[in-house]
């Protein structure tokens, strides 16, 4: 089959007058063609899920990160509010006796 202008011509002409879609060849690949049209659908469908699932992942990740940060900043915090001079300050205001041991730690083996 050789592909001249008129071939061509006379081939948009068929399928945009819908001649094509009459024809016992094309007919007969129906099943085949809404076959293809199914598959297209699901292949876009997957492609919306995976950029979903990658915004989901992006934003479960921030979470991470910013839980991370605030892990740190109570941990610094709890570190500050347990140091010794910080509780002993805190005991003398209180009117607390309690006074720091002067002895030093016996290991015992």
């Amino acid at each position: 089959m050789k592909f001249s202008f008129d071939n061509i011509r006379s081939l948009f002409q068929e399928i945009l007058s819908g001649d094509v879609f009459t024809r016992e060849t094309f007919r007969k690949q129906y099943g085949l063609i809404l076959f293809v049209v199914f598959l297209f659908g699901v292949y876009i469908n997957a492609g919306y899920q995976a950029q979903r699932q990658q915004r989901r992942i992006a934003e479960l990740n921030k979470q991470i990160e910013e839980a991370h940060f605030e892990y740190l900043t109570v941990s610094a915090q709890l570190v500050e509010q347990t140091r010794q001079s910080v509780i002993s300050k805190r005991l003398e205001e209180n009117g607390s006796k309690v006074s720091i041991s002067q002895e030093t730690a016996v290991l015992v083996e």
